[in-house]
């Protein structure tokens, strides 16, 4: 054998390279989870309700309200903090700075639609995950066993990371059986897995609102949506029982971008000043996305010249795409007069409706159908008012709707100042969860059992005028 570089199989790439896992159709389903300052305080219970530019993206019947134009802007601090469930030791935090809403809205007497445009960072994909364990299983064994009774010049066509692992020396193969193995106990590996992931899901929404009476308001938009990852993985494993392989690092990196659009239409019923009721439709999101992956393995044995142990693979840039599942957001609102008010939303998500397009991928339709169940999100919020200030509150809860991903909680509290017209906004909302990671896949090494933890500190303001 020699150094070589490996040319993959397109479809292998996708399967392999993991960039369109369960994980990220799952996150591609979400409804906006971070939105302005106003919707973070409240747990984003605002399907009833107007005064919020991502609440206007997300039941546009409530731009129907607006006796005023008004522009605003948010500003948010976010963090990702990773805990190991074992110890709840830190394993990992990521923090950036991001223009989460803009968001204008006109008002039309004349024709009594009110038009608006907001840009909303739905979600933010920021994760350092520094993970160690001792005596654990190593993430070879289901790459040799996938490549058992295929002769070497075959591998290719069995997998990227199978090809490459005997070409890095890391495996032998048995002429005699067909079957490949490792010098060292693959069931005795202390390995540290560094991840590192940047990104988010973003969206610009385009819509109306209009009262159809003093009691019935509607409103529908379009929205163009965008998402991307990248993320790049170090793994290094050591062997204490071998007698040939002392050590085995995989760099794996991928970057996977795509461009959807959709659509969402809303009513606000308010039989009374004092109570509202809301009901809005997202439609499926429809996304087209390039990927690009690259990946390399390299095996320290003392037999083996350090020179050409290594294997570089990559994948030609790569298209794919899918359909998202429809979101049915419901809400009420009672409102206190100037005293506050209290508000309630409930998001279904039905994900088995989720599919993926493209030919090659549409054996994740199974993997979707047992994997993910229907999501119901819930979140309750209030406002108290104290003359120019109010003061907020939220809370949210999100079933355990994934195989290994337990029940998502939510906490928020906020404040606001006014001024004439203008209002100053500021809040600070957080998720934590309890789940699952497997190191490239779950075909490879057992779970790592982690909790996720994630903050946001929104900042902004909105002028009427």
């Amino acid at each position: 054998m020699k150094k070589t570089r490996v040319l993959a199989v397109l479809f292998l790439i996708w399967v392999e390279g993991s960039g369109q896992s369960v994980d990220y159709v799952a996150e591609l389903n979400q409804p906006v989870l971070w939105g302005d300052a106003r919707y973070n305080g409240l747990s984003g219970a605002m399907t009833a309700m107007s005064g919020s530019f991502t609440a206007l993206a997300e039941n546009p019947a409530g731009a129907g309200l607006y006796r005023q134009a008004a522009f605003g802007s948010d500003l948010s601090i976010y963090s990702t903090t990773t805990f190991k469930n074992s110890n709840q030791f830190p394993t990992g935090n990521a923090f950036t700075l991001n223009l989460a809403n803009l968001g204008y809205i006109g008002t039309e007497p004349e024709t009594g639609w009110n038009v608006f445009f907001t840009y909303n960072s739905d979600d933010l994909f920021r994760q350092n995950l520094n993970y160690t364990q001792n005596g654990g299983g190593s993430i070879q064994q289901q790459w040799l066993e996938n490549s058992n009774y295929y002769v070497p010049d075959d591998l290719p066509f069995v997998g990227p990371y199978e090809d490459m692992l005997y070409q890095s020396y890391a495996s032998d193969r048995n002429d005699t059986t067909g079957e490949y193995y490792s010098t060292a106990n693959l069931n005795n590996t202390d390995f540290v897995h560094d991840l590192h992931r940047t990104g988010m899901k973003n969206q610009w929404t385009l819509g109306f609102g209009a009262a159809a009476n003093k009691q019935l308001y509607y409103g529908a938009s379009v929205k163009i949506v965008h998402s991307y990852e990248k993320v790049t993985v170090a793994h290094e494993e050591n062997y204490t029982e071998t007698t040939d392989l002392t050590s085995f690092d995989v760099l794996d990196y991928w970057d996977n971008s795509g461009m959807g659009i959709s659509a969402n239409a809303g009513i606000l019923y308010r039989p009374t000043q004092a109570l509202r009721f809301g009901l809005a439709v997202d439609l499926p999101q429809v996304y087209s996305f390039t990927q690009n992956w690259d990946t390399e393995m390299i095996a320290k044995r003392s037999s083996v010249s350090q020179i050409i142990s290594k294997a570089e693979g990559y994948g030609l840039l790569y298209q794919w795409s899918m359909m998202t599942a429809p979101k049915i957001k419901s809400g009420l609102t009672l409102v206190g007069g100037r005293l506050g008010l209290i508000t309630l939303s409930h998001t279904f998500i039905p994900h088995k409706f989720a599919t993926a397009l493209s030919k090659e991928e549409r054996f994740l339709n199974s993997v979707i159908n047992n994997e993910l169940d229907d999501q119901h999100t819930l979140a309750v919020g209030t406002e108290l008012r104290l003359g120019p200030v109010t003061l907020r509150a939220g809370s949210g809860y999100t079933n355990a709707f994934q195989a290994g991903r337990d029940t998502r909680w939510r906490r928020s509290l906020g404040i606001s100042l006014q001024s004439e017209g203008n209002t100053f906004f500021m809040s600070w909302s957080q998720f934590r969860q309890s789940t699952q990671y497997f190191p490239f896949s779950a075909a490879y090494t057992e779970a790592l059992a982690i909790t996720t933890q994630r903050s946001i500190l929104s900042i902004g303001s909105t002028w009427k005028f």
